[in-house]
Order: structure tokens, then sequence, then C-alpha cells
């Protein structure tokens, strides 16, 4: 366990993408407060710990180039659709092999998309393309970025909670 300590006002704990815990905590923490802290959350902690090593064992054992052909197939027409809903328009649509990233949009308003995202659900995919439309009118994810996505997308806390759960 690693343990950060910053300005921050509230603990966290994090599991890193290995599958190590992290606990953000604020510098007045006592290491008993931070240890009493992740004692409570051991059942989350053994939780995200099994659900990043699921996910370490889908990328590996997924066909990488049949991923990216699924990828090309479905998530263009995706944004496309969106799109026109939306009434924005990507200067491109890119797809990669990042893991530890679903998608961004760059200042140019080229949008990237991991072909791991192929692993989720749909309605989790959706997510992730209205997201990043999202950020060609608002590049950040303050309160007003999240009710654009709100607006194209009621659901988008339902669908969000499915990236977090995990590959199914």
């Amino acid at each position: 366990m690693q343990i950060i300590k910053s300005r921050r006002k509230t603990l966290c704990i994090k599991i890193t993408p290995d599958g190590k815990v992290q606990v953000l905590s604020p510098l007045f923490c006592t290491d008993r407060q931070i240890a009493e802290f992740v004692a409570k959350h051991k059942a989350w902690i053994e939780k995200h710990q099994k659900s990043v090593q699921n996910k370490a064992e889908h990328l590996q054992s997924a066909d990488k180039e049949k991923l990216r052909a699924l990828a090309k197939e479905y998530i263009p027409k995706r944004v496309e659709y969106y799109s026109k809903v939306m009434g924005v328009t990507p200067a491109a649509v890119k797809i990669n092999s990042a893991k530890t990233r679903f998608g961004s949009c760059s200042a140019k308003n080229s949008l990237n998309f991991s072909l791991y995202l192929m692993l989720y659900d749909k309605a989790a995919i959706d997510y992730v393309v209205v997201h990043e439309l999202c950020h060609i009118t608002v590049k950040n994810h303050s309160a007003e970025f999240y009710r654009l996505v709100e607006k194209y997308m009621p659901d988008y806390k339902l669908r969000k909670k499915l990236l977090k759960d995990g590959i199914n």
C-alpha cells in the first residue's frame, strides 16, 4: 500500500492499473486514521482489485486485431450518429490500443478511442462516444460539461458505471 499525503481535504483510495492500493491523504491524517479508513473499505478494495485483475486477464487474452476491426466498424458509426444528434463535428476519429484511457479529444477536436472499448457493453461505448463529443464544446470536466453530457444521454451515470464495473 502506498500513502500519498498532500493538501487535499479528504481521504481517498485508488487501485492502480497493476492492482496496488494507493491512499491519498490530507497532511493532517495520522497513520492510525489511514489504517482505520483502509480497514473500513476492505471489501471495496478487494472488489476493485479483482475487477482490475479481471480486466488485465481480458486484455491479455483479447485478440487485438479482431478488437481493432470491430472498433473500426462500430465506433465511427456511433460517432457519426451522435455527431448529428449533437450538432458537432470531430476533426477525425481514430482507434488506438490505449489500455488505461477509453477515449480522448484533442485540442483540435480529433477523437481517439481505445480498441479495448469493444470488450464493454454497447451502452458503455456510446457513453464514451458522447463524452468525447461533448469535449468538442466543453474542454474540461466541469458541471457545465456534465450537464451537456446529460442533455444527450440522461442515463449517462448508469452507463459510466458499466465502465467502472468492468468487462463483461
